[in-house]
């Protein structure tokens, strides 16, 4: 009697795991670069030397937990059929939630440590430095054309920087007036005002008021948010409608976009065929994907 062939594992089943791997991947990736972050600007430097081993040890021992449940879903694949992975599974699938929930402490723990003006400091250290004092007072428009035009590049760039690290999509220019670095300007109303003016003249913000005080920075291309909300949407839902107010609790970078830009987003998707808009009942709109 001829033996029968083990069934392999679903395919879906594999992309599944795979995603979640890469995912914690990136994450952890992204814990390591925080806490070089960390290093550099030698933040508490008396506390750093105590959690250092643990926090170490800690990435080393989510690696090596990381590449025994890729060696045994990649170097061993051919090897293992539906019935073995589904032994394994729901071990696997506690693992990568555990795993998740470190990796999401973790970061925490050091997130705190370090705030939006300190990871500014780490690219732009001028801010710091007595030499570069003048940078806080605006040069003259006409009679140094060159040196303003050079400090609004500067501090566009800084503003920039500053909307992207604190995960801020619209700045109002008035609670900007008491936060590092802004509040050393001499004359903060005018000053920011004129780099906000410098990033809308580039079309990576856009002012919301006409009093200018309401600005929408574009750290990000409303395609890459589609992008990350197609990804997050085909994980999570992909049969089911998403509605707005979920992607608001997605507690994702894109959870606090305005209301008025994941609509865009929609339409955008919608005109790559990659879902459809649906009106509800009560006027809201929700958006059902296309797997691909």
């Amino acid at each position: 009697m001829e033996r029968q062939k083990p069934k392999e594992i679903p395919k879906e089943v594999k992309e599944k795991t795979d995603r979640e791997l890469e995912e914690l991947r990136r994450e952890l990736a992204r814990l390591k670069q925080l806490k070089k972050q960390k290093q550099l600007l030698e933040i508490q430097e008396e506390d750093i030397s105590q959690e250092e081993p643990l926090t170490e040890a800690k990435q080393e021992n989510i690696e090596k937990r990381l590449n025994k449940i890729e060696d045994f879903l990649t170097s061993k694949l051919g090897e293992i059929d539906t019935k073995a992975y589904e032994q394994n599974a729901e071990e696997i699938e506690k693992e990568l939630e555990l795993i998740e929930k470190e990796i999401i402490g973790e970061k925490a723990v050091v997130a705190k440590e370090i705030s939006t003006y300190e990871l500014l400091l780490s690219d732009y250290p001028w801010l710091e430095e007595q030499r570069y004092i003048f940078m806080f007072s605006i040069p003259n428009k006409k009679k140094n054309t060159s040196d303003y035009e050079s400090w609004k590049n500067e501090w566009s760039k800084v503003l920039f920087d500053y909307a992207r690290y604190a995960i801020l999509h619209i700045l109002y220019l008035r609670k900007l007036h008491g936060i590092k670095p802004f509040s050393k300007f001499e004359n903060r109303e005018e000053a920011l005002r004129e780099i906000a003016d410098e990033l809308v003249e580039r079309e990576q913000a856009e002012w919301l008021s006409k009093s200018k005080e309401k600005l929408r920075v574009y750290w990000k291309t409303l395609d890459n948010w589609a992008e990350e909300i197609y990804e997050w949407a085909k994980e999570i839902s992909p049969l089911e409608p998403i509605l707005i107010f979920e992607i608001r609790e997605s507690n994702q970078e894109f959870s606090t976009l305005p209301k008025e830009d994941i609509e865009q987003i929609f339409k955008l998707l919608e005109k790559e065929n990659r879902g459809k808009i649906i009106k509800l009942e009560d006027g809201q709109i929700s958006f059902k994907i296309t797997v691909e």
